[in-house]
């Protein structure tokens, strides 16, 4: 498996990945990735931007088949995190796994891409807003080195529950320090 930054003919699959998990999460109670939190329009406005910016990646396989993306950036929705905690993190956004690979560790993969952009770019942290009622994604967070920090109340978006994980700083060598 491989990642590499998104590009703007990504921008279908993407948009065809986040129905697919609004429509999967629903069969199992959850109204994330529906209109409520991010129109389809907007969500769309904003993946475009982030590929463009880019600050936008995809994991595939071996020969190429997109498996799921991540959002890589500074900039958190306004009201969730103060100016001290955005200074030296990284934000990650709309990570989406092809539900065709759910189960095969690919969220840890681009996780682990995003460690090693901030290791890279000198970045302490790790930081995410999560749909606040998924606490199942909760849960797969905490497996993932992430602890909670927060909930936001009465936010104007439906994700605003908060999530960091420190970041080890490398040797010159890309070795992690001890």
């Amino acid at each position: 498996m491989r990642i590499r930054p998104a590009w703007r003919g990504d921008l279908p699959t993407i948009m065809r990945w986040r129905q697919e998990a609004a429509t999967w999460l629903a069969s199992i109670g959850s109204d994330q990735w529906n209109d409520a939190g991010l129109t389809c329009d907007s969500f769309q406005r904003r993946v475009s931007d982030s590929i463009e910016s880019g600050e936008t990646w995809i994991a595939e396989d071996d020969n190429g088949t997109p498996l799921g993306t991540i959002a890589i950036d500074t900039t958190a929705d306004p009201g969730l995190w103060k100016p001290e905690e955005l200074h030296d993190a990284y934000v990650i956004h709309r990570m989406i796994i092809d539900r065709r690979a759910a189960g095969h560790d690919i969220g840890r993969t681009l996780i682990d891409h995003a460690v090693r952009l901030a290791q890279r770019h000198d970045r302490a942290r790790l930081i995410l807003d999560a749909w606040t009622t998924n606490e199942g994604l909760h849960h797969y967070y905490h497996t993932q080195g992430f602890r909670h920090v927060r909930t936001v109340p009465h936010h104007r978006t439906p994700s605003a529950t908060l999530f960091e994980r420190e970041i080890r700083a490398t040797t010159t060598a890309g070795h992690p320090s001890t």
